[in-house]
């Protein structure tokens, strides 16, 4: 099973830095792949302050946490893969989440080795999906064709906003400058 711990830690590190308050990180430091100074390591876990303050370089992906900090003093860089991760706790309120160690679960790749794989497929046949279409803004191409309904606004025929069924917000302008022959997206059911 896809292990919780890329997903959900920077979601808590996200939410302490909200609240203006410091994260800290448990890591397993005997861990493979971890890099941190040894000298600071406590019955094989290291405790680390990796509020923005307290640190510089800063990176977090699904595969791991990167950064540079100084330790007594000293500027040491840090890699904490993402398997190495035993908690992520608010120092000011002792609230986060820790992670046991789960047989079963996997990991993400580094960049480099997802390069070239095809992305999973999904099996949710049931949801709509959005696709860029030809057309542009107006929805003119394939107007009611098939089962996919447009995102822009279908008006009546005076061109009038309103002639149609009301759309709750209308669509932004493209990014690409809009107008007729552009990209617009289409929800497919």
């Amino acid at each position: 099973m896809l292990s919780k711990r890329p997903y959900l830690v920077p979601a808590f590190y996200d939410w302490i830095l909200d609240q203006g308050h410091t994260p800290h990180l448990v890591v397993n430091a005997d861990a493979e792949e971890v890099m941190v100074p040894t000298q600071f390591v406590e019955d094989g876990h290291i405790q680390l302050n990796i509020s923005p303050s307290a640190v510089r370089d800063f990176h977090m992906d699904r595969v791991g946490i990167s950064f540079e900090a100084r330790f007594g003093g000293q500027p040491e860089r840090v890699f904490v893969p993402m398997h190495a991760v035993r908690a992520i706790v608010d120092r000011d309120s002792g609230q986060g989440a820790t992670f046991p160690d789960e047989p079963e679960e996997t990991f993400p790749e580094s960049e480099e080795d997802r390069e070239g794989t095809p992305a999973p497929k999904s099996d949710n046949k049931g949801r709509p999906q959005l696709r860029a279409v030809p057309g542009g803004e107006d929805g003119a191409t394939g107007k009611g064709s098939d089962d996919a309904s447009s995102l822009s606004s279908d008006s009546g025929s005076d061109g009038d906003p309103d002639g149609g069924e009301p759309d709750d917000d209308p669509p932004p302008p493209s990014p690409s400058g809009g107008g007729k022959g552009g990209p617009s997206l289409r929800v497919v059911k």
